[in-house]
């Protein structure tokens, strides 16, 4: 591997640890609601991608 596609591989990861702590914000924000992961999943990829 090189260095260029293992900075790649860990910004990847960081950033989908991010989306997942968001992810947890926003379920917990919204009162810990079941069903409803990819709706916020896909609002914390949004949040962090603005």
């Amino acid at each position: 591997m090189t260095s260029k596609t293992i900075n790649t591989v860990k910004s990847t990861e960081q950033s989908e640890e991010d989306i997942r702590l968001m992810a947890y914000y926003l379920w917990e924000e919204k009162g810990s609601i079941d069903g409803l992961d990819i709706e916020d999943w896909i609002e914390a990829e949004s949040y962090l991608n603005n």
